[in-house]
């Protein structure tokens, strides 16, 4: 199931280069950059509320498994683990305008998210919310945002505390950070 997945969602992303590729004027490439993200910590009510509770090793280590999982069992992820990666994709498409696309794949269901991405370009910074309920495990949204200065542009989802996911075994996933760059005309 997981291959078909990342099939489909490889041909997805390959249609949309291809097509964003076909209509960026002659050395304005699309960019899209991806990262790791990782486990910050865990929520013990929502890993309660969907079946799963939070254990420690002696280390200080947590994680989830399933409720009532024997000890022993693998941990379903630590906390310094990977969990998924997000990404984001921003093209020059005239205008003085963007094409801006985000989002993640994480490693199971996700029961809510905390999710900006930061515009800078030669007018100034803005932001653009993406927060939002529960998903599937993967999550993809893009829009277009006008009334940008030309000239070169950057968007990052910033890492840390603000960009999250929490997923249905209580982890809290956060961003890597990707960032992206363009040109604005």
């Amino acid at each position: 199931m997981k291959n078909r997945r990342l099939t489909a969602f490889s041909a997805v992303v390959l249609g949309a280069v291809g097509s964003l590729a076909a209509a960026a004027p002659a050395g304005a490439a699309p960019h899209r950059v991806e990262t790791v993200m990782h486990i910050g910590r865990f929520d013990a009510a929502v890993a309660a509320a969907h079946g799963y509770e939070i254990r420690t090793y002696p280390n200080g280590t947590q994680y989830s498994v399933p409720k009532g999982a024997p000890a022993g069992l693998a941990p379903h992820n630590v906390v310094t683990g990977d969990c998924g990666r997000s990404w984001v994709w921003e093209d020059g498409i005239g205008n003085a305008s963007v094409h801006l696309d985000t989002g993640f794949n994480v490693r199971t269901a996700v029961i809510g998210r905390s999710w900006t991405v930061t515009l800078d370009d030669n007018g100034g910074e803005s932001t653009q919310g993406f927060s939002g309920g529960p998903s599937g495990a993967y999550w993809d949204e893009g829009r277009n945002v006008g009334g940008l200065t030309r000239g070169p542009g950057y968007a990052v989802v910033k890492g840390g505390g603000g960009n999250f996911a929490i997923l249905i075994d209580g982890g809290v996933c956060y961003s890597g950070g990707p960032s992206a760059s363009t040109t604005i005309y």
